[in-house]
């Protein structure tokens, strides 16, 4: 693919991601608070409802991916993108017309097996883009889905106090769906499947996968677990520290600060790719991820809003550029024609520590309180560090 070609590719992907995580991101946080209104739960029943979502929705995503990703090594990544685009421009609309907890619970699992945008757009970044503007790349990609993120808590905020719960769902869906028009008319594949990786199962697959690359995909998972653990709960710390003021005013400031949240995102996507581009990415990740776990620890003992954004803002510049940096490093430990399942199963096994995630913070919020979830989540920061390292060992053989 010729340098104008996958630079205009890269713009165009760029905006698609943000238009679909706009629209994901302008409903997400406030499920917590959409149960609780709809269906009118509270307390510990509302956070294991809110638990059994996230788990339900990762474990649906987690199983379905690494089937998208071999798909797409025998059929194209752009299909794969248009599939989860439209899907969810369809899906998430019908959230808000499930009769209870349970089927709202099922029509999440049913459209995350559907979904899948970031995967799909990363692999076809990694297979167009040249080897030494990867770094670059893959951050932009980054930003885009931080952008993206950040705009869609703000116009979800504005939607969801104006034209409540509805108003934010179909942001949602019509979102996804100029996504994914975006890249029915200008994003350009020059796909040709090997007949090789086409006829081979995935355990075939996996043979030719080296120890580093295992090894990354174990990073991933636990990458996920950590990054993860606190985020389901961010409305219920804000109801927290603004107990006695009203819905909306949980509702704004939930959008705020995930808005600055998705700030730090942005930043660290554009710092920490054009870095990874220049030093070693494991060198880069290292100072980071105690200074998420210490942010994580300001969270869980914030005493206002205003110091629980800020330290939302440091964990997510911290953490947010730590996946484009990691994945240049299996982009470049896989051939290019099996980057397809190789950049699914790492989305596999992110989700994987979400899944674990969702099911191990619910626990830690039943019994151990709100504070505690952060409290856990710095832990699993500094835990990575040792394994950072491993992976540094690995590479350099």
């Amino acid at each position: 693919m010729s340098e104008v070609n996958w630079k205009k590719n890269l713009w165009f992907l760029w905006l698609s991601q943000l238009l679909g995580l706009a629209g994901f991101a302008g409903i997400m946080p406030f499920i917590p608070l959409f149960i609780h209104q709809k269906f009118g739960l509270d307390g510990r029943e509302l956070g294991d409802w809110v638990s059994a979502f996230n788990f339900f929705g990762m474990a649906s995503f987690c199983l379905s991916n690494p089937f998208w990703g071999m798909l797409s090594d025998r059929y194209g990544r752009k299909v794969m993108l248009l599939r989860s685009s439209f899907c969810n421009a369809v899906c998430f609309p019908l959230f808000v017309v499930m009769p209870n907890c349970a089927m709202l619970v099922l029509m999440r699992f049913i459209a995350s097996a559907f979904s899948g945008t970031t995967a799909a757009a990363q692999t076809l970044i990694a297979t167009s883009v040249p080897d030494e503007k990867q770094g670059f790349a893959l951050g932009l990609l980054s930003s885009a889905i931080w952008s993206g993120t950040m705009l869609g808590y703000l116009f979800g905020t504005v939607v969801v106090s104006h034209f409540d719960y509805l108003g934010g769902f179909l942001l949602c869906g019509t979102l996804y769906a100029l996504s994914g028009f975006i890249v029915l008319f200008f994003v350009r594949e020059n796909f040709v499947p090997v007949v090789s990786v086409r006829q081979k199962p995935l355990r075939e697959r996996l043979r030719f996968f080296s120890g580093a690359v295992l090894l990354l995909l174990t990073f991933f998972a636990l990458l996920g677990f950590a990054r993860r653990f606190d985020e389901p709960y961010l409305s219920l710390m804000v109801r927290e520290l603004a107990a006695g003021r009203s819905e909306d005013f949980v509702v704004r400031w939930t959008g705020y600060i995930s808005a600055a949240a998705a700030a730090g995102g942005i930043l660290s996507g554009v710092v920490i790719g054009k870095l990874c581009d220049r030093f070693p990415p494991y060198f880069v990740a290292l100072p980071m991820l105690p200074l998420a776990g210490f942010a994580l620890v300001g969270q869980g003992i914030s005493n206002s809003t205003a110091m629980l954004g800020a330290a939302r803002f440091v964990t997510y510049f911290a953490a947010g550029g730590l996946e484009p940096a990691f994945l240049k490093l299996l982009a470049g430990a896989t051939p290019p024609e099996q980057r397809g399942t190789a950049f699914g199963l790492s989305m596999s096994a992110r989700m994987f520590g979400i899944l674990s995630a969702a099911g191990v913070s619910g626990f830690v919020l039943h019994y151990l309180g709100l504070s505690a979830v952060y409290f856990t989540a710095a832990a699993l920061m500094l835990a990575l560090l040792p394994l950072i390292l491993s992976v540094q060992k690995h590479v350099a053989r």
